[in-house]
């Protein structure tokens, strides 16, 4: 009897599972029947949402449904992955987010969410933190803006307190032994356009396509920029090595593989039946599009968040996180 009673376990187990595999596929299959929201932490005119509407008009034609972007900003990507680790695990709610950004939410904030609260679904395009000053600055390198920082109060902006931007330039600071003034900038776009006003000496963020009226000293890659050959890299200067960064695409946890995987395919197949538009136009933010699978990205993931936090282990040993 205790035999039988074990393989009917077993066989009910069994069904269950069966069950449940046809039923996500079901659900994938006739996903999606309604518009999808796409959330980004920052306002509009950033990377971010440049990165986002690049594949926008694309996707919405592959998956039959509208793309709809909401904004929401705050709290260096907090409130927008919280929404969306709230969101309902149905494949109508995404998060867009650099890969350094999301590790920073969580390592330097009260971010009610780990990276294991995501599922990843695709990078978009690989990116950069560029530093930049205007172009009537009297510091031309950024050899020039360190030997400043060390006599004057330099003041230098990023999209905001604990970004990319400003853990770079803390770091910097420690390594050469400065401590520049730092005024989070709110966004990419209202970031760029406070140097490009004369209101900060120095601006440190990802890209956004107004860099092309500034003058372009350093920039945070494993390579130096195809449209700025001349300008070195932090790790030709001597400074931090940062890791590639992806502007890229997450899930609730609990969202269907089936649902990520047709996600994934459509923005792989719009690259691909798009690849010369959208290469083209990435070349104006200065991003590389490169749309790498949910297992990839979870790795590069990982692997980031491991960089971010012995850099933000470092920075709090000098009391400068928060």
């Amino acid at each position: 009897m205790e035999t039988r009673k074990g393989w009917t376990v077993v066989i009910v187990g069994i069904v269950v599972s069966l069950m449940m595999g046809i039923s996500a596929a079901l659900a994938a299959a006739d996903y999606p029947t309604r518009a999808i929201d796409v959330v980004i932490p920052y306002g509009p005119g950033g990377g971010t949402d440049l990165t986002v509407r690049l594949f926008k008009d694309h996707v919405e034609k592959l998956l039959g449904q509208p793309t709809v972007i909401m904004y929401k900003p705050g709290a260096g990507g907090v409130i927008a992955g919280t929404y969306v680790k709230n969101s309902k695990p149905d494949g109508y709610t995404f998060l867009v987010i650099s890969i350094s950004s999301m590790s920073l939410s969580i390592l330097t904030r009260k971010a009610d969410f780990t990276i294991d609260d995501f599922v990843p679904v695709s990078t978009l395009t690989r990116t950069s933190v560029i530093f930049a000053v205007n172009k009537d600055s009297p510091y031309k390198t950024f050899k020039d803006l360190v030997q400043a920082a060390k006599t004057k109060n330099i003041k230098y902006t990023s999209t905001g307190v604990n970004s990319p931007g400003q853990l770079f330039m803390e770091a910097i600071g420690r390594q050469e032994g400065f401590q520049a003034i730092h005024v989070p900038g709110g966004g990419g776009a209202k970031a760029m356009a406070a140097v490009l006003g004369g209101h900060v000496d120095l601006v440190a963020v990802a890209p956004t396509g107004i860099e092309s009226q500034l003058r372009v000293i350093a920039v945070a890659s494993d390579n130096r920029l195809e449209a700025f050959p001349d300008v070195p890299t932090l790790k030709e200067l001597g400074y931090p090595i940062a890791p590639d960064n992806y502007f890229s695409l997450y899930a609730p946890k609990g969202t269907p593989k089936a649902i990520v995987d047709k996600v994934y395919g459509a923005y792989k197949k719009a690259f691909e039946e798009n690849r010369e538009e959208i290469t083209k136009i990435t070349k104006t933010t200065h991003q590389v599009p490169r749309v790498l699978s949910p297992a990839e990205l979870g790795k590069i993931t990982r692997d980031s968040f491991d960089v971010f936090k012995d850099m933000v282990s470092k920075m709090k040993g000098s009391g400068k996180a928060k």
